[in-house]
């Protein structure tokens, strides 16, 4: 049987996909967005600063305090997250300028600046990212090199918030779909459910009028039209039964009953007796046969269930095909202790064991045939000819027999056999054995 997935679960899942990859490439997005800018405001402000730089060295030809021994890193007191951009972007212990002449003052510098051409550069200084730019008028270089340790710490603490609000936007996309696949697929559940209820002639009312949303309604409208169909095609079936019913019925009985006056008959010969015997005797099994084909048409239970001795049953089927059996020298064993009964159906279990017998007498030409029994298993082993397991389960459909080449019949008794047995909660396996021939177990419900 296949696995059969929920559709709640597909809907779901897209819808949780999508959300997600939504969500992912938005915070993405944000944070490439975030990072430019940064990029931007940093190259402004070392510009800016650059700009401060150069105006006082123009005025004053020289400018006081410079640190030129090498870049100073801070630690960040937790205060200082507390003020406002403009004032700790622009803080004085961020910003380190230089200025160095050509070429004495180059060894004055920083080791990380000397080699540096003009333009901007990031600088790693003991483990401390710097921005970094280089401005040559003539021969005085100017540098502002500009600590990145505050925008790093806001950086990660962005990409955190981040993260976290990207993922309990996944989680909430994840519970939206699950409750709006619900919503989704509540109709189909319901329609599925209502489905399931239709008996009968005809449903109280049309499907299609319990639903709003086109879909589900058109849905529902192509059942309501073939439980119609399937309802008169059933009434049609019923009125056929009833009438072939009547009609078979009618020649049976009077076969029965000619049948009956003639095995009283002085005057018959053994051999006339024993032909009108089994003339007799076949007109019974045929009139079972035709209630229990008119009661499966009509989807009834196979007729009333009486408390059936097997053995007596069982010896009834094992007539029918012994004739057959002797022709062909096959041994027939019925191995059931007396008073094994059964809650079933009389007739669809004398239809049972008489196919499931002469279908072993059909394909078994050595040895015999074997039918045991107990409680409420039936096993019946033959030496046939055997069957390959591949082929078993088109044992039972119609119109197939287990060899084409050889045997008889049109390939309907195991097909009628499973009928009775899926309507009357019977189950029944066919399985090769291991010497040779085949092994069938009816298990008849309790």
């Amino acid at each position: 049987m296949p696995i059969r997935h929920s559709l709640r679960l597909k809907f779901a899942s897209t819808f949780a996909l999508a959300g997600l990859v939504l969500v992912l490439s938005h915070a993405v997005a944000i944070q490439q967005l975030n990072r430019h800018q940064e990029a931007q405001l940093i190259d402004q402000i070392v510009s800016d600063e650059m700009e401060d730089l150069m105006q006082r060295y123009e005025r004053n030809g020289t400018v006081d305090d410079l640190p030129y021994s090498r870049l100073q890193h801070f630690v960040v007191r937790p205060d200082t997250e507390a003020l406002s951009l403009r004032k700790w972007f622009r803080a004085s212990w961020l910003v380190h300028g230089f200025i160095a002449r050509e070429p004495d003052g180059w060894r004055l510098l920083p080791e990380e600046l000397r080699e540096l051409p003009p333009g901007f550069h990031d600088v790693v200084s003991d483990d401390n990212l710097y921005r970094v730019e280089v401005r040559k008028i003539g021969s005085v270089h100017f540098y502002i090199a500009y600590s990145l340790a505050l925008h790093q710490e806001r950086g990660r603490k962005f990409s955190w918030a981040l993260m976290v609000s990207a993922g309990l936007t996944a989680l909430v996309t994840v519970l939206m779909g699950l409750w709006l696949s619900g919503r989704l697929t509540r109709q189909i559940v319901d329609l599925a459910y209502r489905v399931r209820r239709l008996d009968g002639p005809a449903a109280d009312d049309a499907l299609a009028s319990h639903y709003r949303e086109r879909e589900v309604a058109e849905l529902a409208a192509a059942f309501d039209a073939y439980h119609k169909r399937t309802v008169r095609l059933l009434e049609r079936e019923r009125a056929f039964t009833a009438d072939v019913s009547h009609e078979l019925r009618t020649p049976l009985t009077a076969i029965q009953t000619g049948s009956e006056l003639l095995i009283d008959e002085s005057s018959l010969s053994p051999r006339a007796r024993e032909q009108v015997e089994r003339i007799s005797r076949g007109a019974t099994r045929l009139s079972g046969l035709v209630n229990v084909f008119l009661l499966l048409a009509r989807e009834q239970d196979g007729g009333v269930r009486d408390a059936i001795d097997l053995l007596e049953c069982a010896g009834q089927a094992v007539e029918s095909v012994r004739e057959r059996a002797e022709a062909k020298g096959l041994a027939l064993e019925v191995a059931i202790p007396p008073g094994i009964v059964v809650n079933a159906p009389r007739n669809a279990l004398q239809v049972v064991l008489s196919n499931l017998l002469g279908n072993a007498v059909r394909y078994t030409e050595h040895g015999g045939i074997r039918l045991a029994a107990q409680a409420n298993t039936v096993e019946i082993v033959d030496t046939g000819c055997g069957v390959e397991p591949g082929n078993i389960p088109d044992l039972f459909r119609r119109f197939r027999r287990g060899d084409s080449h050889s045997g008889e019949g049109f390939g309907l008794g195991l097909a009628i056999v499973k009928r009775i047995c899926e309507q009357l909660g019977w189950r029944i396996g066919i399985e090769p054995r291991a010497e040779g021939g085949t092994r069938v177990l009816l298990t008849l419900a309790a």
